[in-house]
């Protein structure tokens, strides 16, 4: 009966997520902020990856490698290939670009990785991968993974389900994102670093879920809330959306947003920011955890979805409450 269930979720998650985005105006974006790209799309799919390149150019991929067990999206680009994410640095290699990972299930390490091994205390596996591939350059895959204590039994499966659609003629696209979480026969713990205020509680406590971690090449930095906050002042507090942007050499903007769809647990989910020129250190995320663990009852399921934004120049905070309009009115969260 279990397997049954699981199959029939994966199957879900391939057919039934489908992009829907509002029409954009031509002042959403800062005027000179960007330039339309020319757009020459093609595929390039390997066992191991999926990317979409213009020209060429990789304007994104999606790598889950069975080898390596987490997967995650880099480089995430602009049209024209610019990047704007930062895999691997050097102060954090387990740092991917754009990617979801618990900190800690069950008291065990997922997030951190041996600089010498590679490998987290807690052991994340793709189990099966299916892509399926739109004549439009959009595109779904759906995953299944399992988290486990090493040499252990699965304790939590997730099938998770991507959408990406295809860029607009500015070269805007989406990523909807859905993970769906199930506990074994015992409960599980979700925590985090404690922040302060609590026991052994850290300044950069509270981290844990879906990340961003901006390339190295993007200065000018800018964060917006869908509360009116900015920069540093978003950390830590409640926000429907999050839009990090930033800027380049050649006097070009762009951006991420995340959006966090209202029947997410904890919704608004409280903003975990990093903004620190050096090495530089730029990272958002919203972090469904910041403010207190979670335990998923056994065999309970846990569903989170998100949209991702990447846009060429800033957006301003309309256009961006405007998404977050259409995506919390999009395929609501129901127990399938």
């Amino acid at each position: 009966m279990a397997t049954a269930k699981r199959v029939v979720a994966f199957v879900w998650l391939v057919s039934v997520l489908l992009p829907s985005a509002p029409g954009w105006a031509n002042e959403a974006a800062e005027s000179g902020s960007a330039t339309r790209p020319t757009l020459g799309y093609d595929w390039r799919q390997s066992d191991g990856s999926l990317a979409l390149l213009n020209h060429g150019r990789l304007v994104w991929q999606l790598n889950f490698d069975k080898k390596e067990g987490k997967p995650y999206f880099h480089p995430v680009c602009l049209a024209d290939g610019t990047e704007l994410t930062w895999h691997r640095p050097p102060d954090h290699p387990w740092h991917y670009g754009l990617w979801f990972c618990w900190k800690y299930i069950n008291g065990l390490n997922y997030w951190e990785e041996d600089r010498q091994t590679g490998l987290s205390q807690g052991r994340t596996e793709i189990d099966h991968t299916a892509v399926k591939l739109h004549d439009d350059y959009s595109a779904d895959i759906a995953l299944n993974l399992s988290y486990h204590p090493p040499d252990a039994p699965t304790i939590l499966v997730e099938e998770r389900g991507i959408n990406i659609s295809a860029p607009d003629s500015d070269g805007l696209y989406r990523i909807d994102w859905t993970g769906r979480f199930t506990a074994g026969a015992a409960d599980v713990l979700l925590d985090r670093t404690p922040i302060p205020g609590e026991k052994d509680g850290q300044s950069w406590g509270g981290y844990a879920g879906l990340s961003v971690r901006f390339a190295k090449d993007i200065s000018g930095w800018r964060l917006v809330d869908s509360e009116g906050r900015k920069d540093l002042t978003s950390h830590g507090q409640n926000a429907r959306w999050m839009d990090f942007s930033g800027g380049f050499a050649q006097g070009r903007t762009a951006g991420i947003a995340i959006f966090d769809h209202p029947e997410n647990l904890r919704h608004p989910a409280p903003g975990f920011v990093i903004m620190d020129p050096k090495p530089p250190f730029g990272y958002f995320s919203p972090a469904v955890l910041f403010n207190k663990p979670y335990t998923l009852p056994a065999a309970e399921t846990l569903t989170l979805r998100y949209r991702i934004l990447i846009h060429p120049g800033r957006l301003n905070a309309s256009a961006l409450e405007q998404e977050w309009q259409s995506f919390g009115a999009s395929h609501p969260l129901a127990d399938l």
